[in-house]
């Protein structure tokens, strides 16, 4: 359950950061200041669970490949989703 628990969290946390990023896609403006800092502080919770379910290299580097994997697909979603742009249609 634990497991489930830091992975949301890290989903959500790395979507909270990739949304206040200016190069983002999917909305017409990045998310504002505080966004980002939720989204760190959403990933610092994650770490939290994953530490108390494995031991601290596991969970740091379950950590970080979960966030790295939400990372790399969430701009390919988010492309994939909008369609080719208007003048490639």
């Amino acid at each position: 359950m634990m497991g489930w628990v830091a992975g949301l969290l890290v989903c959500a946390g790395t979507i909270l950061l990739y949304m206040a990023a200016p190069t983002q896609k999917l909305a017409a403006k990045p998310l504002p200041r505080p966004c980002l800092v939720g989204g760190w502080l959403t990933l610092l919770l994650a770490l939290a669970p994953l530490l108390a379910i494995m031991g601290p290299a596991t969970a740091v580097f379950t950590w970080m490949t979960g966030a790295m994997l939400v990372w790399s697909f969430a701009p390919l979603a988010v492309a994939w989703w909008r369609g080719p742009p208007k003048g490639k249609r």
